[in-house]
């Protein structure tokens, strides 16, 4: 076969598929995100971290918990792990079900047991050696594993939704800054690049208490007010901070097909 034969077309599915990193504050919406997708895309997947899936408990999406790295998977007591989840998510047994997207809820708590596990490896190393454990490589085999992994999750053949907690830094300047909440800053600032989009979920309450405090939620899709949002957005139809708390609202107007 030739290689015209394998020629595709940015037109085709394979363009069409939402790869998406949204990071907020506790209480913002992320994990609601997911039930949005399952009435915009159909039957998804999660795999979760957080154990804070009662908020979605009424649509009914299938998922898996992870409650180690690479530790024992036993059902049975309710121990699975991620590597495992992980192998079975690129298996034809979950091929079979169909699901159009999947979603990682959250990549915060992924990275801490990814840093314990980079940890306890190094030790183990350290000591079959005779040697001191050796930071660098600590934090090296971390940063490897958690980019590698957010790579492989990006590049399934369907929808994707990872959501992080923000974390709140300052910059040379003394400006504020907010990033997705991962251990180390080489992560945090290589993270967003790997997505197609990067949104932002920020919550503003407005009122008193005599009067009354009214919750608003923005999505931020560009670098804006310290936030470090991004679309692929080709009709540029978005503006860099919108009032909105759903996020695939904001992808169907993203839709070549669809009118502003």
């Amino acid at each position: 076969m030739s290689l015209m034969d394998s020629v595709m077309n940015t037109a085709d599915h394979t363009t069409s598929y939402r790869k998406t990193l949204l990071y907020a504050f506790h209480g913002w919406g992320k994990t609601t995100q997911m039930k949005h997708f399952q009435r915009e895309y159909g039957p998804g997947f999660i795999i979760s971290g957080e154990s804070g899936l009662s908020s979605i408990r009424t649509a009914g999406i299938d998922y898996l918990p992870f409650t180690s790295w690479g530790g024992t998977t036993d059902s049975d007591n309710d121990l699975y792990s991620f590597k495992d989840i992980f192998k079975f998510i690129r298996s034809d047994e979950f091929k079979a079900k169909g699901y159009s997207w999947i979603g990682v809820d959250s990549l915060t708590e992924l990275a801490d047991h990814a840093l314990r596990a980079s940890k306890t490896a190094a030790e183990e190393r350290a000591a079959a050696a005779n040697k001191e454990v050796n930071g660098f490589d600590i934090w090296s085999e971390y940063a490897s594993t958690m980019l590698g992994v957010c790579k492989a999750i990006r590049d399934l053949p369907m929808h994707v939704i990872v959501t992080a907690l923000a974390k709140e830094s300052q910059n040379n300047d003394g400006e504020n800054e907010y990033w997705p909440m991962l251990a180390g800053k080489q992560i945090q600032t290589q993270l967003p690049g790997i997505f197609d989009c990067v949104l932002c979920g920020v919550r503003v309450a407005a009122g008193s208490a005599k009067d009354g405090v009214k919750v608003e939620r923005y999505i931020v899709t560009d670098e804006a007010r310290g936030w470090h949002g991004k679309v692929r957005d080709e009709m540029r139809v978005l503006k860099s901070v919108e009032k909105e708390s759903d996020i695939t609202k904001l992808f169907a107007r993203m839709n070549p097909t669809t009118k502003p």
